[in-house]
Order: C-alpha cells, then sequence, then structure tokens
C-alpha cells in the first residue's frame, strides 16, 4: 500500500467533507432567507398574516434585518465559492483538477482499506477510477444552463456585498432560478463522490428542516407578542 497515496486520498476526502458542509450552510441558509422574505409576502402567505408578519418583524427589526442581510450574503457567497476560478478557493473545478492529478494513484485498493464496508460487498471494482471523462461532461452540461445567474450572483458578490449597496440586488436573481442551481450543485457534488468514493448525499431535510423552524419562530413570536401586550395591558391598564 503506497502511504502517500493514502494521505493524498484522505486529505481530498476531507475537502469532499469540507463542500459537503458548504453546501448544507448554502441550503439552509437560503431557505431561512427565502421563510423570512416571503413571510411578508401576500401571494405567498395572503394579506392578513403578511402584515402581522410585517408588523411583528417592525418591532424586532434590529434581529430580522441582519439576519436576513446574513442569510442572504451566506447562500450567494456559499454558492460561488463552488464556481470560482481561484486556485485556492474549494470549486468543483478545484477538485476534478486534484481528481485527475491522482487519476492514476488512488487506486482499488486504496479505496478499500479506506472504506472497508465498501470493501466487504465487493462494490469496489478491481478497475476503479476516481474520476471520469463522463462525469466531467455531467458537470459541465448540469452548469451550463445557470451561466447567466451564476454571473449576476458573483457580480453581487464581488460589488454590492463589499461596498454594501445592495439597491442594485433587486431584480438580479428569482427565488425559483436559485433553487435549481442549489439542486445543480447537488447533482454534481453527488456524481463526484460516486466517482471518488461510492457515496451520495441527501440534503432535502435541510430545507424542510429549514423552513419549519423559521415559520414555527415566527409562530411563537406573535403569540408571544399577543401574550406580551396582554402582560401589558393588565399592569398598566393600559
Amino acid at each position: 500500500m503506497d502511504e502517500d497515496a493514502k494521505k493524498k486520498y484522505l486529505e481530498l476526502k476531507e475537502l469532499f467533507n469540507r463542500m459537503n458542509h458548504e453546501i448544507c450552510a448554502v441550503v439552509e441558509s437560503y431557505h431561512i432567507w427565502r421563510a423570512l422574505t416571503f413571510s411578508r409576502s401576500i401571494p405567498e402567505v395572503g394579506k392578513e398574516q403578511a402584515e402581522k408578519n410585517a408588523e411583528l418583524m417592525g418591532i424586532y427589526k434590529d434581529f430580522f434585518i441582519p439576519t436576513e442581510q446574513s442569510h442572504l450574503q451566506t447562500f450567494v457567497i456559499g454558492l460561488m465559492k463552488f464556481f470560482d476560478r481561484n486556485s485556492q478557493a474549494l470549486s468543483f473545478s478545484a477538485l476534478i483538477k486534484e481528481l485527475n492529478k491522482n487519476k492514476d494513484v488512488f487506486t482499488a485498493d486504496i479505496v478499500r482499506e479506506v472504506h472497508p464496508a465498501l470493501a466487504n460487498t465487493d462494490a469496489i471494482k478491481d478497475d476503479y477510477t476516481p474520476i471520469k471523462q463522463e462525469t466531467i461532461d455531467e458537470i459541465e452540461n448540469l452548469r451550463k444552463p445557470h451561466e447567466t445567474l451564476i454571473a449576476n450572483l458573483k457580480d453581487v458578490r464581488d460589488k454590492q456585498f463589499a461596498h454594501t449597496d445592495m439597491k442594485t440586488i433587486k431584480g438580479t436573481f428569482v427565488p425559483l432560478a436559485v433553487e435549481a442551481l442549489i439542486e445543480a450543485v447537488q447533482k454534481m457534488y453527488n456524481k463526484l463522490t460516486s466517482d471518488f468514493d461510492l457515496s451520495g448525499t441527501v440534503w432535502d431535510h435541510l430545507k424542510d428542516d429549514s423552513i419549519r423552524c423559521t415559520r414555527y419562530m415566527l409562530e411563537n413570536l406573535e403569540k408571544g407578542e399577543v401574550a406580551r401586550k396582554e402582560e401589558i395591558r393588565q399592569r398598566y391598564g393600559i
């Protein structure tokens, strides 16, 4: 067993784990931002609830304004990392480059030693390769439909956030397009890990949990505000 090759494999595996965590952060931040922003949307929640939410968030604006801003920045900056051309960035192109560079170094025996459970099921074949040209082509095809959005979000990251000028962000993207890009990122990641260590990841629960927790927080805050007003009325007779 080539210990240097095994060490390099484990280092690259850690980079995959880091990207997985960053995808999680993007998914959670996007859906928290969307749930907060659209909680004030009449088409989304109805006129009465939208007005209640707007009033409630206005009372606690010192919390909600920076919270929305923070989650917006987190998902935009996070998404753009995956397509960054900087060689130091943890991007898809950087991972593909590393996989190609070690294509002849990472062997089936290394994967079997690192993943004994897979070895026991005979899932790792002798012709194992950490990256296939077919996978690279599929990732490129997944990226292409989102080129305009990626360019727009990159502009938001590079200019608008840096200069704190948020006026121009309006109209830069629509949620459905962002959600489609996030889904494409998840597919791209899974295509790479399917080659690299025969694994796959599901993030659906993060979306559902983020939306549910954000809505639950707003509902509880609304109930708490009603109780607070009643307490003031009883204490001061207002």
